[in-house]
């Protein structure tokens, strides 16, 4: 069976690790696009944005790190830059070696959280720049024949910001990474521009927020 290529629809950062924990699979990288802190500033923010009702029956939302760290199918790498995040997909070796031995069992997976922000403050925010980051983790997960997905969550510390989550898969970017930004506060960009999610849709299906097996919700 092909690999799923996936951009995963996920209101919070608790939501898509919960959604990584249940998926019935040998091996999943999750790679994290931020440092290790800012990830758990998103997931203490999260435990106070949701309700004590809900909180209490959300697993990840105490010991989520311990979860993560504990489980015997899941790997975590931090790439706070965009050249991190570029150099840990061509390497690769570590989880290809690791699924060569279940190529006869379960298939891998690999996770990325954030990419689109990781890569929004950047020159590499346009096409090109997305192209590039794109098509080395397509041909790395298919190296090691592994599923790929996703995943944009809101800013549990800034829920309004237009930065992060779903939104971002819509924004217009250049061509080409050397295009010039314009005005005083450069959300314009000289030359042609394109919606991510048209960049996007190159090699990753988008899920139907309509399908509840596709859309993550708050548990």
């Amino acid at each position: 069976m092909a690999p799923v290529r996936r951009v995963i629809s996920a209101e919070w950062v608790t939501d898509f690790l919960q959604y990584v924990l249940d998926q019935d699979q040998s091996l999943t990288i999750l790679i994290v696009c931020a440092t290790r802190d800012s990830f758990l500033e998103q997931l203490l923010a999260t435990v106070h944005l949701q309700s004590a009702e809900a909180t209490s029956h959300h697993q990840l939302l105490t010991k989520t790190l311990g979860l993560l760290s504990r489980s015997r199918s899941v790997r975590t790498v931090f790439c706070p830059t965009v050249e991190h995040l570029r150099a840990c997909l061509s390497a690769g070796g570590d989880w290809q070696a690791a699924t060569a031995g279940d190529m006869q069992k379960k298939r891998s997976s690999l996770a990325i959280l954030n990419p689109l922000r990781l890569h929004l403050s950047t020159r590499e925010f346009s096409a090109q720049g997305l192209s590039r980051t794109l098509a080395n983790a397509v041909e790395s997960s298919s190296r090691a024949d592994m599923d790929i997905v996703l995943c944009e969550p809101r800013d549990a510390l800034d829920p309004a910001s237009t930065e992060r989550g779903e939104t971002l898969w819509y924004v217009d970017v250049p061509l080409l990474s050397n295009s010039l930004r314009v005005g005083t506060e450069g959300n314009d960009w000289t030359g042609r521009a394109v919606p991510v999610k048209r960049v996007v849709q190159r090699w990753f299906q988008f899920t139907d927020p309509s399908n509840r097996e596709d859309h993550i919700m708050n548990s």
